[in-house]
């Protein structure tokens, strides 16, 4: 048995499709009876929070009738966790069914491989939509779990239970029982033949969430996005079929998001490729989430009011200016290499006294070998309380881009857009947001230098939840890209 463990970070590359999402690579070779249960996706990291949320007894609210089980349904779970002592309740929205069908959103008689319960798990019971014989397909249903809690930190069964939004930091969300069988083959495991399940989540940035298997795992990284540009990262499962809601780290996958998010969105469904006559088959799922915190909320007496990156012979140049550096210490500027590991590289003291000082500082990347660099600022007052800025990204690879490319796309709540684009020579130029009825709605101006420029887009937090377009307008060029926020 391999007692190692692998963290395996879905690939970056993503694919154009139509109505349905892309076809997963072909599954390999599995056992049935290999079974690792003591699985590291499935412990929270030394030193870090514990909590592990609970689902049972969830309600429907509103949005579907007379089911309960279509687009739009929305079910409510109190009691999801307690965080600190503050009670966080939990909403679960059926977005998006998708040649499936949703038999059940949550079984609290569900158990493990082991005939141990599983209640506090959610675990849905989803199928296709039409008998499966002959014709390749696959299908999902799409949910979206979104976090409350009562401003007394404590429920009262009413609507107040779900007043306030809460967003919770460093969720680890885990799905289990990623497994499959041979759709009806009569020599089990021929190639070409499957019926597997797949496990989804929508990303929020590119590095985000970063997605975990065990080392031998039975399944296949999967990425793509969908045809409203929204990316999605997870695996499609082997063709072993497993007992119950299997535990066992071969089919289960951990994805892990950094940052404080209110929401994450994810997809459990499954890929036909035809075999055998093998009628509606109705899977049980399962999955939680562990490891998360309440994000702490620091207020410093410093505003960051830009933070942007280019690269240019071999060197990234970061700029930021500043307002309100009362009493306010220093800012270490961070770089990592994969989004999450962050190591402090050089650190600048604060311009006390001015009104709105400007910082700049060259990394020199002559000795690195990587293609892809993020940075953040740490900043930090002079009592050793902090804050980070928004990360920005920066590349290597000078070749012009044909658009922007805005991340995160979608962007959820307040957060920050980061607008990523090539430019050949130093220029300014003025970002605009734009609504549907064409009217400009934000709007600021940048200096962009020769390189691969990424500006931080501070001021959407006002727009409502809908698309907008992104334009980047310098001379008599216009570059446009769309941006969806949810709120």
């Amino acid at each position: 048995m391999n007692k190692f463990y692998s963290l395996i970070v879905s690939l970056f590359a993503v694919f154009v499709v139509a109505a349905q999402p892309t076809i997963p690579g072909n599954p390999g070779a599995c056992n049935a009876n290999n079974c690792t249960t003591n699985a590291l996706i499935d412990v929270c990291p030394a030193g870090g929070s514990t909590v592990i949320s609970s689902t049972i007894n969830g309600a429907y609210n509103r949005g579907n009738n007379p089911d309960h089980l279509g687009e739009g349904a929305i079910w409510r779970y109190r009691n999801f966790a307690t965080v600190g002592g503050v009670t966080v309740n939990m909403e679960v929205t059926i977005d998006d069914i998708s040649n499936a069908t949703l038999e059940s959103i949550d079984d609290d008689a569900a158990d493990d491989q082991a005939g141990n319960s599983i209640g506090s798990f959610f675990s849905p019971r989803i199928g296709p939509d039409v008998n499966l014989n002959g014709t390749n397909r696959r299908g999902y249903v799409q949910f979206t779990m979104k976090f409350y809690k009562n401003s007394t930190g404590t429920n009262n069964n009413s609507n107040a239970d779900f007043a306030n939004t809460v967003n919770l930091s460093n969720i680890n969300y885990v799905h289990y029982d990623i497994d499959g069988n041979d759709a009806g083959n009569v020599a089990s495991g021929t190639a070409g033949s499957w019926f597997r399940e797949t496990g989804m989540a929508q990303r929020v940035s590119v590095s985000n969430p970063l997605v975990l298997a065990n080392s031998a795992s039975d399944l296949i990284a999967y990425n793509y996005t969908d045809p409203v540009a929204t990316s999605w990262t997870g695996y499609a499962g082997g063709i072993c079929e497993r007992d119950g809601v299997s535990r066992c780290a071969q089919v289960a996958s951990s994805f892990s998001f950094s940052g404080s998010l209110p929401s994450i969105t994810f997809r459990m469904g499954y890929d036909y490729n035809a075999g055998g006559n093998i009628g509606r088959p109705v899977r049980q799922y399962g999955s939680r989430l562990g490891c998360f915190n309440f994000p702490q909320q620091i207020t410093l007496p410093v505003k960051l009011l830009a933070f942007s990156g280019s690269y240019n012979g071999s060197k990234t140049l970061l700029s930021w200016e500043t307002a309100n550096e009362v009493n306010f210490d220093r800012y270490d500027v961070e770089r990592s290499t994969n989004g999450s590991d962050y190591l402090a590289i050089a650190s600048e003291k604060s311009k006390t006294g001015i009104a709105q000082p400007k910082y700049q500082f060259s990394d020199d990347l002559n000795g690195s070998y990587e293609n892809v660099f993020y940075y953040r600022l740490r900043m930090v007052d002079i009592d050793g309380k902090y804050s980070y800025s928004n990360v920005i990204m920066v590349r290597k690879d000078q070749k012009q881009m044909a658009s922007l490319i805005i991340s995160p796309n979608p962007v959820f709540g307040g957060g920050v857009v980061t607008i990523r684009l090539g430019c050949e020579s130093k220029k300014s130029v003025e970002v605009r947001v734009i609504d549907n009825s064409g009217k400009i709605v934000l709007k600021q101006q940048n200096q962009l230098n020769e390189g691969i420029n990424s500006i931080s887009f501070n001021n959407q937090s006002h727009l409502q939840s809908g698309i907008y377009t992104v334009q980047v307008v310098a001379d008599d060029e216009i570059l446009s890209s769309k941006l969806s926020v949810i709120r």
